[in-house]
């Protein structure tokens, strides 16, 4: 029965290697969805991947409001306002606790914050870099 066994093993080994098809291209162990432990298959999610934001051509005049929000050139609108927010939380003379020169100067901090979304937001808006 051992012979038998191994000639038809190697028939078919050699039926495979004879045609110019790869033997293993049709084959595929599994679709990475899930795995089989035993006598139950574990489910995986698919690797995560970071995307990277697309950036947009903007005039280089607004390179200087876009550091000011810490965003490289060419964020998109909706990237600059999320980074718009997160500063004026943190810096908004309403929430700064001490004396009135700290509280000035996070008051000239803001506005410069604001000017630089402003800025922004109109070029996107109308196309004007003013």
């Amino acid at each position: 029965m051992a012979e038998d066994y191994y000639e038809r093993l190697g028939s078919i080994l050699k039926d495979r290697l004879n045609s110019d098809e790869d033997p293993f291209a049709s084959w595929d162990p599994h679709d990475g969805r899930g795995r089989k432990a035993g006598n139950r298959t574990e489910r995986r999610p698919p690797p995560r991947t970071a995307k990277k934001p697309e950036l947009i051509a903007v005039p280089a005049e607004l390179s200087a409001d876009y550091a000011v929000l810490g965003l490289p050139p060419g964020s998109s609108l909706a990237e600059c306002k999320s980074a718009w927010k997160k500063l004026m939380m943190k810096c908004h003379p309403d929430r700064i606790e001490g004396d009135q020169e700290q509280k000035n100067e996070a008051a000239r901090r803001a506005a410069g914050i604001t000017e630089a979304w402003r800025r922004i937001s109109r070029w996107f808006d109308t196309g004007i870099v003013s």
